[in-house]
């Protein structure tokens, strides 16, 4: 039996964005996320609740290649940590199937 995938992430948030964006770095191309959310975003996904934040500085949140500095608080809230890995996906082209 053939794998379909060169490569299964499991996972769909900042762990497994980094490890996709690594592996195109690389000139791995062929991989698949798999999450059980069936989409983007990882704990922060399942973490919806009102109010929900950072415990840490919003910066640390960034790859040392991929700073971003338009976070709105020093602690920012959930959603918007939430769409992070989306907006890395679609600018790196990471965006695979996640199911």
């Amino acid at each position: 039996m053939t794998p379909d995938h060169e490569v299964v992430i499991i996972g769909a948030g900042f762990g497994a964005s980094g490890a996709g964006i690594a592996l195109q770095r690389r000139g791995i191309h062929d991989f698949i996320f798999v999450d059980k959310w069936g989409q983007v975003g990882g704990t922060w996904h399942a973490n919806t609740y009102p109010g929900v934040a950072v415990d840490i500085p919003t910066f640390i949140y960034s790859f040392s290649y991929e700073q971003r500095g338009d976070w709105s608080r020093v602690f920012a809230p959930g959603e918007e940590l939430r769409d992070t890995p989306t907006i890395w996906w679609t600018n790196t082209a990471c965006g695979r199937s996640c199911g």
